[in-house]
């Protein structure tokens, strides 16, 4: 989960940085809302940034998922915001920093090919199905459990 919420904040901050340093810009064709601290980026965010912690991530999720007991599930649905959250980290990157070239171009092929953060939101999905299938498979025992009384947060 923490390479996940990694993903995450990086974007938060990418955000929170550009809209107060870059005169609210968060894209690079963006028009400015007031003076410019820094130009456009405030940072920029090359693709191994999220890529590393996402194929971790992904490594990870699967015994994490096997060896969690189902009276501890709710720690695997928690899970599942921040790795919702890595993906969409990885869909916003690819389309604010695109790739001179690349297997996917741009929707205006003018702008290049999507850059290679999208490489991040594989091992990121794979996650987040992981998960998702966890939750529904220790969901229901988690529950009865839950009921009985035996759960704990």
């Amino acid at each position: 989960m923490v390479c996940q919420i990694f993903l995450a904040v990086v974007l938060l901050a990418f955000i929170v940085g550009s809209l107060i340093f870059t005169g609210g810009r968060v894209g690079e064709a963006q028009n400015t809302n007031w003076d410019e601290v820094w130009r456009w980026p405030v940072f920029p965010v090359p693709a191994w940034i999220l890529i590393v912690p996402a194929i971790v991530g992904a490594f990870v999720v699967l015994p994490m998922c096997i060896r969690t007991p189902a009276a501890r599930a709710n720690i695997l649905l928690g899970a599942v915001g921040p790795t919702f959250a890595a993906g969409g980290s990885a869909v916003l990157f690819m389309f604010l920093f695109p790739a001179d070239d690349g297997p996917f171009p741009m929707p205006d092929p003018d702008d290049g090919s999507l850059g290679w953060h999208w490489v991040a939101l594989v091992p990121t999905v794979f996650s987040l199905v992981v998960l998702i299938i966890a939750v529904a498979v220790k969901g229901r025992e988690y529950e009865r459990i839950r009921l009985s009384g035996g759960a704990s947060w």
